[in-house]
C-alpha cells in the first residue's frame, strides 16, 4: 500500500463515488472523502462538512498536504440565502452567485476556480484509476452503416445544446429524436424513451441508441458522464441497440458488470468523441 500521492475526493458519498474511495484509499493510504451530502458516512478517512464550511474543508486539506482533488459523487445544488460565514466561503458569494445564472456548469467551474486559488488542483478520476473507463477494445471502432443516423444526430444535437448547459443524453431511434435528458438524469430518460416507444409501437422492433457524452466545452475534471449496469438494463427494456459513448471522458460503474449485461443482451457500444 502507497503512502503517496495526498488524494481528495470531494462531493456526495454515492455508490460511485464509494467505489472510487475504496479502490484509491487501498492504493494509495492518505486518500481521504470529503462528503457533502446532509447524510453523515461513518468511515475510516472520511469526514462529513456542510457544503458553505469551505475554511474547515481548506484547512483540513492542508493538514492531509493533500494537491490533487477529485469531484465526483453527486450534489444538492445549495441554497445560497442559508449560507453562513466562515472568514472565507463568504468573498465568493457573489461568483457563485454568477455562476449560478449561467447554469451548474458554470456553477462547477467556479468551485475548481475557487480550490485552484488555494493551491489544489482539479484533476480526473482517470488519473489515479483506469477501473472507471472502458478500453478501446471493448467498443465497436467501425460504425455500421445504418447507425450512423441516430448517433450523429444526437451527438450534433447534445453539441448544440451545449450552450445552454443542458443535457448529456439524447435517445434518437430510425433518425428520430426519441427523448433529451433533462433534469431528471439518464436512468429516467430511458424509462421515459421505452414509455415513449411503447406508446408508438416501436418496441416490437430492435432499434436506435442512447448516445450520452461530455457537454462541449465543459471541464473534463467534473461532472463527467456515468453509464452502469443499471443501464444496460434500462436500454434493453427500451428495447434499443446500444449506446454510444466518448470512452475518455465517461465514467464506468462496475465495468465488468456493464460489459457482462451488455454482452448478454447483444447491445452495441460505439465510441464518440
Amino acid at each position: 500500500m502507497k503512502n503517496k500521492p495526498s488524494i481528495c475526493i470531494i462531493g456526495g458519498y454515492d455508490e460511485l463515488s464509494e467505489s472510487l474511495f475504496k479502490i484509491l484509499r487501498n492504493k494509495y493510504k492518505s486518500t481521504t472523502f470529503i462528503n457533502l451530502l446532509s447524510t453523515d458516512y461513518h468511515e475510516e478517512n472520511l469526514y462529513n462538512y456542510n457544503i458553505f464550511e469551505l475554511k474547515k474543508i481548506l484547512d483540513l486539506l492542508k493538514s492531509k498536504n493533500v494537491k490533487d482533488i477529485i469531484f465526483l459523487g453527486k450534489i444538492v445544488r445549495p441554497d445560497l440565502s442559508k449560507f453562513i460565514n466562515d472568514g472565507i466561503v463568504e468573498k465568493y458569494i457573489p461568483m457563485l452567485t454568477e455562476a449560478y445564472r449561467k447554469g451548474d456548469g458554470a456553477v462547477l467551474d467556479a468551485v475548481v476556480d475557487i480550490f485552484k486559488e488555494h493551491n489544489f488542483r482539479a484533476v480526473s478520476p482517470f488519473k489515479y484509476c483506469d477501473d472507471l473507463c472502458l478500453n478501446n477494445s471493448d467498443v465497436l471502432k467501425i460504425y455500421k452503416k445504418e447507425d450512423i443516423i441516430d448517433i450523429k444526430k444526437s451527438s450534433d444535437l447534445l453539441d448544440a445544446l451545449a450552450e445552454f448547459d443542458n443535457a448529456q443524453s439524447v435517445v434518437c431511434a430510425e433518425g428520430y429524436i426519441i427523448a433529451i435528458e433533462a433534469v431528471e438524469g439518464t436512468d429516467a430518460l430511458l424509462e421515459r424513451s421505452r414509455q415513449l416507444r411503447k406508446g408508438l409501437d416501436q418496441l416490437k422492433i430492435k432499434s436506435g441508441f442512447l448516445v450520452k457524452k461530455i457537454k462541449k466545452n465543459q471541464s473534463r475534471f467534473v461532472d463527467l458522464p456515468v453509464v452502469g449496469p443499471k443501464t444496460i438494463d434500462l436500454i434493453k427494456k427500451a428495447n434499443l441497440k446500444g449506446l454510444a459513448i466518448d470512452i475518455k471522458n465517461t465514467l464506468i460503474y462496475k465495468k465488468d458488470d456493464f460489459l457482462k449485461l451488455a454482452k448478454k443482451y447483444d447491445l452495441i457500444i460505439y465510441n464518440i468523441s
